[in-house]
């Protein structure tokens, strides 16, 4: 009896099997009635219709689940029902299946979707490019943008399709390709540098689809220059030295300025003599301004950031620059240990102009000496993992000229950093994790600073940090960014008591944690919201804790224009009042101790901008808060003890109108900028004055530069600056300036005219460079800027280079090729 049961339960399977097995046969079989189609453009619902009345088929399927208006262009010809049907709904899971009457029902599943990712570098060099802008067109209409990460990663998340995928990035060839996406695909781009060229650099370096894609500082450039600071002060809002480290953004401090060395920070970076660049240029990959809206992973200063990519050295062939300009003379040498695996790249520089001052009056000396270096070896583990180690030092000495013979300094600065870090990437999760020392030094000679007794007064500041931050786009319209830093200080502060010099010592913890959101909320409209939480806990003070938040939204009105806001809450713990024109030992060096509450700020910015063919108009207004900011009392001279007797504490603001205007005709080419900016005061100790401008107040900012290219090889520039003199609560003799006096008077109007003349030849494997230049033709330079060497300065420059390296046959043929660059800087120098 149970056989019996067990034989009728099988046949009863098998029957169902055939009843369900069936129809799709009969769908196969109706699925593959042939068709004709006459190649045109209609949407899925119309050729739906089309499929019904030639083949009298009956198409079933719920129309929510297919986007009946979307149109297609389907090639002439035959095809079968199913193939079309199928080719109209590409990336889509389809299942056909016939019922009677000649009734085909359509069931659609999930999108199919793959990753599109991969690794753009330097073709000559292999080294990761970081910030390049990344494209992906389907050729339907819709276009997505991504830039590349640290280690030079993108990635996408696309239906099943092809794509024609663009790269851009400033000094190389555009790369296009056609992708054909049927899984996770893998691209390794290797990006042609550009042929050399008659081309000045610019500030506005990026696209109007990169920014209307993404929200990466507009000011992100390619180093491109031995100098790239001395391109800031083309910028609306940046004023100041424009080599150096003091200059002020939108009515900020220059101690407000923060710079990020491979995203470790430099303590007081630049040199003695501010026409010395913080930075060799020559060791530079690129750099990133922002200003106004930070991104969240950043904090520790109001007013900018400045974000310094380093070299990781060529992994292909071995390049040796040496250079010779008017402040220094440096070498860089790079190379392969393990051929596109291992590299290694050093550097180092110094100044040269010291030499001459045996040559010249002791009065007319220069007596200033710098050296630096940078060093860095990078291994990469496999494509997704790169270790890399770094190492910065950077000395000044200056020997006051009055003291022949002397051959020990009066005045010392030094910057150390050294950094482990390791990139790498887990699927759709990438993380950068750093362990980095940092110690800045400024020492200067008592009696140089008129105490009595030998030695060096001295302060400064080490750090030990540890740093990670992890990355994960979920699809194309959401990712998110988060991460965690823990910072222990120990800052040295000079004091004098009892007139004895002393160092004091204190102790700070320092926690911070982020988390950012990147959200296309459409196709023109891009959001990012994120927030920053630090916790700053010295160790024998109060604890502060703060909370920063930040958005930013970008709006494409039109293909050309651009909308954007943005707001974001900044704090500094770290108060530096600088008493000379230089810095010293004695300054005013304060960390968020001693009931010096950590500075703050609120910035909010709304603006617009419009693409030009060959350039870009900005224009923005902005209104920035600033509290707990620091001055030094009126009717006071800082004679002994500490200093905290002698600064007042309040809060401030300002605000502005910034205009920006860039175009590169055929042969002229234009950068123009104004600002008009207010920056106020206010404190209790003189409440009677109200607000009053700060030291950084400056009115009207005017700025441009023009150029006429009068050969394919020859270019003759033009520029000027026009700045309203700034605050000074100073008087010229020693008398104290009296209260009702205090900050009313300004310096008279700077202005200044350059002019250089450029001519440059390419000889196939070799390059020649000539360069002129004529600063301060006309003109009323600030104190600090003849202080500084800025007056006068006529140039001449000869660069010849010898760059086997720049052949692509012999990178293709690997041919082990020498690179070797040689920039020869002749000056004379008037200080007027």
């Amino acid at each position: 009896m149970n056989k019996r049961k067990r034989l009728f339960a099988a046949i009863l399977t098998l029957l169902t099997t055939i009843m369900n097995i069936l129809p799709a046969f009969a769908a196969g079989r109706v699925a593959e009635e042939r068709i004709t189609i006459s190649g045109s453009s209609a949407t899925v619902l119309q050729w739906f219709d089309e499929i019904e009345r030639q083949t009298g088929i009956v198409l079933s399927y719920d129309p929510s689940a297919i986007d009946l208006g979307r149109r297609c262009t389907l090639s002439s010809g035959r095809t079968t029902v199913g193939g079309m049907l199928q080719t109209l709904l590409k990336g889509r899971e389809v299942r056909l299946q016939e019922m009677p009457s000649r009734k085909l029902v359509i069931y659609v599943g999930e999108e199919l979707k793959y990753v599109l990712s991969g690794r753009v570098a330097d073709e000559a060099a292999a080294e990761k490019l970081y910030g390049a802008t990344v494209s992906v067109d389907d050729g339907e209409g819709t276009r997505l943008y991504a830039q590349t990460d640290e280690n030079g990663f993108f990635r996408f998340v696309l239906p099943v399709g092809e794509y024609m995928v663009g790269i851009s990035y400033l000094g190389y060839s555009s790369h296009a390709a056609k992708v054909k996406l049927e899984g996770n695909r893998w691209l390794s781009v290797a990006m042609k540098p550009l042929p050399f060229e008659m081309e000045e650099i610019t500030v506005n370096s990026r696209t109007p689809v990169d920014e209307m894609g993404d929200l990466s500082p507009s000011s992100q450039l390619s180093f491109s220059s031995n100098d790239l600071f001395s391109q800031r002060w083309i910028l609306p809002g940046v004023t100041g030295v424009p080599a150096g480290n003091n200059f002020q953004v939108d009515g900020g401090s220059y101690d407000e300025n923060q710079l990020l060395v491979d995203g470790a920070p430099v303590y007081h970076p630049g040199h003695v003599s501010t026409i010395f660049p913080a930075i060799n240029g020559d060791a530079v990959k690129s750099v990133a301004f922002h200003k106004g809206f930070f991104p969240t992973r950043l904090e520790g200063r109001l007013s900018s950031v400045t974000e310094m990519t380093m070299k990781s050295g060529n992994k292909r062939d071995f390049a040796h620059t040496l250079s010779l300009d008017m402040p220094a003379v440096s070498a860089v040498l790079e190379g392969p240990i393990v051929k596109d695996k291992l590299s290694y790249i050093v550097s180092g520089r110094r100044s040269w102009l010291d030499l001459f001052d045996g040559l010249l009056s002791e009065e007319n000396r220069l007596g200033l000496s710098a050296y630096d270096y940078t060093a860095k070896l990078s291994y990469d583990v496999s494509p997704a993992t790169t270790i890399e180690a770094f190492a910065y030092g950077a000395w000044d000495n200056y020997r006051l000229p009055l003291e022949e013979g002397s051959r020990e300094p009066v005045l010392r600065w030094d910057n150390q950093l050294y950094q482990l870090r390791l990139n790498t990437r887990f699927g759709q999760v990438g993380n950068t994790t750093s362990l980095f020392y940092t110690s800045h030094t400024n020492r200067a000679d008592a009696a140089l600073l008129g105490y009595d007794g030998g030695g060096y007064l001295s302060s400064g500041v080490r750090t030990l940090n540890v740093l990670s931050e992890f990355s994960l786009a979920l699809d194309n319209m959401f990712s998110i960014r988060w991460g965690a830093k823990y910072s222990h200080e120990i800052f040295d502060i000079a004091s004098l008591d009892d007139d004895q010099l002393k160092s004091r010592r204190e102790r700070i913890n320092q926690y911070t944690v982020f988390y950012d959101n990147h959200i296309r909320i459409r196709d023109n409209l891009y959001a990012q919201v994120g927030v920053h939480f630090v916790g700053y806990r010295p160790v024998r003070h109060r604890d502060y804790y703060g909370i920063q938040p930040r958005l930013s939204l970008r709006y494409s009105l039109t293909s050309r224009d651009l909308l954007f806001v943005s707001f974001s809450e900044m704090q500094q713990f770290y108060h530096f009042l600088r008493l000379e024109t230089i810095a010293l030992p004695t300054d005013f060096r304060m960390p968020s101790i001693d009931g010096f509450k950590p500075r703050a700020s609120e910035h909010i910015e709304l603006g617009w901008k419009h693409f030009l063919p060959g350039g870009s108009i900005e224009a923005s207004v902005y209104y920035k808060t600033r509290r707990n900011v620091i001055a030094l009392k009126p009717d006071t001279y800082w004679i002994e003890g500490s200093l905290s007797g002698y600064i007042m504490a309040g809060n401030g603001d300002s605000y502005g109108l910034k205009l920006f205007f860039f175009n590169n005709w055929p042969r002229w080419m234009l950068q123009a900028a104004y600002t008009f900016s207010r920056s106020r005061e206010w404190f209790d100790e003189v409440k009677e004055l109200g607000k009053l401008p700060s030291l950084y107040d400056v009115p009207h900012q005017f700025n441009v530069a023009v150029s006429y290219k009068l050969t394919s090889r020859s270019m003759l520039s033009l520029g000027g600056t026009l700045h309203s003199g700034r605050v000074t609560d100073d008087s010229d003799s020693f008398e104290f300036v009296p209260l009702e006096q205090f900050r009313r008077n300004r310096e008279s109007v700077s202005y200044r005219v350059d002019a250089g003349y450029t001519f440059k030849k390419d000889f196939g494997r070799s390059l020649l460079a000539f360069r002129c230049g004529l600063y301060n033709i006309i003109g009323n330079p600030t104190e600090e800027e003849v202080l500084s060497f800025y007056t006068s300065i006529s140039i001449i420059t000869f660069s010849l280079m010898s760059a086997s390296v720049l052949n692509s046959d012999a990178i293709l043929k690997n041919k082990k090729t020498d690179f070797l660059r040689v920039r020869f800087f002749v000056a004379t120098m008037i200080v007027c």
